[in-house]
């Protein structure tokens, strides 16, 4: 399999253009549907025409769910859970993966994510970056290989959620932090969101693989998040190079859903490409 490095020249500007095509009713399955991210998904893609299914632990979300999604309880670190949804049906024009937490239970802040957290969850003693990341993105590319071969599709499209400082090997004073001044709890983070990355970009041409990488993800309506979200903004606008700019929730799952249509966009997607995309 090649690794991230070996795609570094050709998926670190991910390219796009043209307009969305119509999805007629399309359905998209959403990984992770009833989290902060996923719900703000599902409810764009709705907007855009899509049947959604989507796929979380919980079913419900606390809030009841969006109307017309068609909510699904299933642990996708069991490969089953994800196949069973995809063989229903010859209709699913793409898979979203958000699912992620960002302490695990080995952080020993595990109990910071009800503050932390979208959704307020709290991961159990089996919810590490390697089980709630890795393995389920892993199965969920898996399986969403074997639809599209099943299928006879290309370019079937998977877009997988990871984080701006996956990237930090690739920007000035990314190593540094990284090395020396990054906490173990995020090291093992961006392990497991870069192994995702290297599979989901390796499974081209079977796949199209769209890979955003926000920063922190923010919405007007939640204020606590404004002191972090404020200083990575002044991070980002005195030039460091290993801030990237906050992205709204509402920017990032329209983003997401619009790429999922656009056939030309794949890659590596940071704020700028998520800002292009959302508006076009």
């Amino acid at each position: 399999m090649k690794t991230l490095a070996g795609f570094r020249r050709s998926a670190l500007h991910a390219s796009f253009s043209g307009e969305a095509t119509a999805c007629n009713k399309k359905k998209l399955l959403i990984l992770g549907g009833t989290g902060f991210l996923g719900q703000n998904i599902c409810e764009q893609a709705l907007q855009a025409g899509y049947d959604v299914v989507s796929l979380s632990r919980r079913g419900l979300p606390p809030s009841g769910g969006v109307s017309n999604v068609d909510y699904r309880q299933g642990d996708a670190r069991l490969k089953d859970s994800v196949r069973n949804i995809l063989s229903e049906s010859s209709d699913f024009a793409g898979v979203v993966h958000c699912i992620g937490l960002l302490f695990d239970d080995q952080s020993g802040l595990g109990s910071l994510n009800v503050y932390v957290s979208g959704s307020g969850s709290v991961p159990d003693a089996a919810s590490t970056y390697e089980t709630i990341t890795r393995q389920t993105a892993f199965n969920a590319i898996e399986v969403a290989t074997e639809y599209a071969k099943k299928n006879a599709l290309q370019q079937f499209p998977f877009c997988f959620t990871s984080a701006a400082e996956a990237g930090w090997p690739h920007v000035a004073g990314g190593d540094l932090i990284e090395n020396y001044l990054a906490p173990d709890f995020l090291k093992r983070y961006l392990m497991a969101k870069r192994a995702v990355e290297a599979k989901l970009l390796s499974s081209e041409p079977t796949l199209r693989p769209i890979i955003v990488r926000p920063s922190l993800i923010y919405s007007m309506d939640r204020p606590l998040s404004f002191p972090p979200v404020g200083a990575f903004f002044v991070g980002n606008k005195i030039g460091l190079p290993f801030v990237d700019r906050p992205v709204t929730v509402q920017n990032l799952s329209n983003a997401m859903v619009k790429a999922i249509a656009k056939d030309d966009v794949k890659g590596l997607l940071r704020y700028q490409q998520i800002d292009d995309i959302s508006s076009s």
